[in-house]
């Protein structure tokens, strides 16, 4: 038994107003915010420890560290400055330049030596010391990211980013130490000082996320969280450790390329209100778009349309056998005539959404909703209409469209609707 379907299918261009999806294209930006440095003990006490590897102490024997007081001023200003392209409307990649900004470590403590020392020691024999010092971090660098993103609303976008960082990361410290005898007084001749730098530019990983929205078709703006990890790196007698660094950062971006003009908003449902405004073009079909920016020049009377003069919805039948979401040759027909309009115009999205009547399970429906809409959207990703474009989703029995307690109005409830979502509300 075969059962009728209604597939309502999406219009074939881009509105002009501004959609989560971005544009494709080259742009460029910027963003500004606050690093967090995530500074180890560990490494801190190995910096120190190189310090005063640079320090010939005068007391005998070696040092034992009996204190350690690290301090950690670890936020600083961040930003970076990027070029990107918009491959698709879901994906983008960047490069960019990034200052990580800085850190320091202020290290104080006291050391004793270990040789075993006359009891009691004479006064102005040193018997240890104490030592302070500032070590401080820093990091810039070039950045290649990819950024898969999703949809969230008219305006709005969730984005991830994926990517990797080569940096110039540097590190460099003074150390200070002063010996004290037993009573606690300086010695003598026994004040050391020491100072050091290092760099590095080996590449790391960075990931991140956030969320842009869209101003306009120029601008947009991004909120967004980024980890580059294992930014630096200390090996000594504390052992091995790692150091990343997180941004919270406010962004603007610009895009490039052509702005698509605005259509004029009809007050009431029918399209002749669009067509009875005011204009100075020739409209051969009367929508309401300029024959020199009509993509389909014979739209019928009376449909929505979109800012290029295509239709916003058009209706479609095909048929599937009871329980199940095989398509028929007559479905893959319709279907055939779908995909041929929709590779025409290649930058159309929307969703397919599957409907069933309320005959059976409520959870089985509502599978056998979904298998049928995917069915839809498999067949046109096979006749070369990406997968990503149409996004299949399934209600089960919960939104019908006739009576259901009528074999007729089931028949009319077991349908897939496909829809633009950059072509507004229907009407």
């Amino acid at each position: 038994m075969r059962n009728a379907l209604t597939l309502i299918a999406a219009a074939v261009l881009v509105a002009t107003s501004a959609t989560a999806a971005e544009r494709t294209g080259f742009y460029i930006g910027g963003d500004v915010g606050q690093s967090n440095w995530n500074v180890t003990q560990k490494n801190a006490n190995n910096f120190t420890a190189a310090l005063a590897d640079g320090i010939e102490f005068a007391g005998d024997g070696l040092i034992d560290v009996t204190s350690v007081n690290n301090r950690f001023s670890d936020t600083d200003m961040t930003y970076s400055l990027f070029v990107g392209y918009q491959i698709l409307p879901w994906l983008a990649v960047e490069a960019s330049w990034m200052d990580l900004g800085k850190t320091d470590i202020k290290a104080s403590g006291e050391y004793l030596y270990t040789n075993p020392i006359i009891n009691p020691p004479p006064p102005g024999t040193a018997i240890g010391g104490s030592y302070s010092g500032k070590i401080d971090l820093e990091s810039q660098g070039f950045a290649v990211s990819v950024l898969p993103m999703l949809p969230l609303g008219e305006s709005w976008n969730f984005f991830a980013r994926l990517g990797y960082y080569m940096g110039d990361n540097k590190v460099s410290g003074t150390l200070s130490a002063q010996d004290l005898d037993v009573l606690g007084d300086p010695v003598p001749d026994s004040a050391y000082s020491a100072k050091d730098s290092a760099s590095d530019d080996s590449g790391v990983f960075l990931w991140g996320a956030g969320v842009s929205y869209t101003w306009n078709q120029r601008v947009s703006v991004r909120l967004e969280y980024d980890n580059v990890t294992d930014v630096i790196e200390a090996k000594g007698p504390y052992g091995k450790d790692k150091s990343d660094v997180e941004r919270f950062t406010l962004g603007l971006v610009y895009r490039f390329g052509d702005i698509e003009e605005a259509m004029p908003v009809a007050a009431a449902a029918p399209v002749a209100a669009v067509a009875a405004a005011p204009t100075k073009c020739a409209d051969a079909d009367n929508d309401g778009v300029c024959d020199t920016a009509d993509r389909c020049p014979n739209t019928p009377a009376g449909e929505r349309v979109g800012a290029r003069g295509c239709s916003c919805d058009v209706s479609i039948r095909t048929h599937f056998a009871f329980d199940s979401a095989e398509l028929t040759a007559e479905d893959r027909a319709e279907l055939d005539r779908v995909a041929t309009r929709l590779q025409e115009l290649e930058f159309v999205g929307g969703t397919a959404t599957g409907h069933t009547d309320d005959v059976g399970d409520e959870a089985y429906n509502l599978k056998l909703s979904e298998r049928r809409a995917q069915a839809v959207v498999d067949y046109l990703a096979a006749k070369g209409v990406a997968s990503g474009r149409v996004t299949a989703i399934g209600m089960g029995e919960t939104k019908p469209l006739a009576d259901n307690s009528t074999e007729e109005g089931r028949a009319q409830n077991r349908r897939v609707t496909i829809r633009r979502t950059d072509c507004g509300p229907a009407n």
